[in-house]
């Protein structure tokens, strides 16, 4: 398995991703490695998402933590726009959460050791 920091900056990474097609042309990230956990947080603006669209982004980002799916990680996400890819980056994190005001969406995410 790769390193906590690997992770997290391909989680970010996919973050960004996300938020680029929904319009984002700017982004703030955020990686802060402690001794027991890393938290991250992606900021991107201007971004264009509906209220349903951003209740299934919460939903899809509350799925508990599965840590047997960390190994697999790399190797099932692709090049995908669909949400699929949010519900790993859920499953790789002990905590998601996810922000939407004034065209800026901002997603917290913090995983334990």
């Amino acid at each position: 398995m790769k390193n906590n920091l690997e992770i997290a900056l391909k989680i970010s990474s996919d973050l960004m991703t996300y938020c680029y097609h929904h319009g984002a042309t700017q982004y703030d990230t955020k990686i802060t490695e402690g001794d027991e956990s890393i938290a991250y947080v992606v900021k991107a603006y201007p971004v264009e998402i509906s209220d349903k669209d951003m209740k299934d982004l919460k939903k899809r980002l509350s799925a508990p933590r599965q840590r047997d799916v960390e190994h697999e990680y790399w190797e099932l996400l692709g090049e995908s726009e669909d949400y699929s890819e949010l519900m790993l980056i859920a499953m790789s994190s002990d905590e998601a959460i996810v922000e939407y005001e004034n065209k800026t969406i901002t997603f917290t995410l913090l995983r334990e050791y």
